[in-house]
């Protein structure tokens, strides 16, 4: 594994231990001569993470909407930086850059991102691990929310299992590494028809 991509907020939140499980998570990443794939925001959790991850040694990729490279909102920091049209075109660099998906607390984008691998992963056009750090409880009603579109029938059993879902930055990280895939052409089976 090469390059995981971490979704998260372009704000650090309101409390303090986003900012704090961003760095430690970025660090066992970094740890492990992983590179890091993020939104190239030099704000929020983006600053955080790709901050820490240079400065253990690793690179960050940033896949930055060209909105917010006219900006100047980019780390100044990165070697490389992909500047993609619309947030179609920026999902489309993650996928393609990325060996895994690491989701951290943050908001419309980063649900949007979380959706949009979870959905490419259930149609074949992906085959790679998901998880979701789920700090302070952050993503409880989100993970319940999951849960009930699997007791109702509108979420694959086999889909939502396939997620790594934990509070502890060690044990995501790991299980994301470790995780053996089903073979690609297995994808059918998460649809549950």
């Amino acid at each position: 594994m090469e390059n995981i991509s971490i979704f998260c907020g372009a704000h650090e939140g309101n409390n303090p231990i986003y900012a704090e499980e961003a760095k430690n998570i970025a660090k066992i990443i970094a740890k492990r001569g992983i590179n890091v794939v993020f939104g190239g925001g030099n704000v929020g959790l983006m600053k955080v993470i790709s901050n820490t991850a240079l400065d253990h040694g690793v690179k960050a990729l940033g896949i930055s909407l060209k909105s917010l490279y006219e900006l100047e909102l980019v780390n100044p920091r990165l070697e490389e930086v992909i500047v993609a049209e619309t947030l179609l075109d920026r999902k489309d660099v993650f996928m393609e850059r990325s060996d895994a998906f690491i989701v951290l607390p943050g908001g419309v984008g980063s649900l949007d991102e979380l959706a949009e691998v979870m959905a490419s992963n259930q149609l074949g056009i992906i085959n790679k691990p998901i998880g979701i750090l789920n700090t302070a409880g952050y993503y409880d009603h989100l993970i319940a929310w999951m849960k009930k579109g699997v007791e109702e029938g509108f979420i694959s059993e086999a889909n939502f299992n396939e997620l790594i879902i934990t509070d502890s930055c060690e044990d995501l990280v790991e299980k994301i590494v470790s995780e053996v895939r089903p073979a690609a052409d297995d994808w059918t089976n998460r649809l549950g028809l």
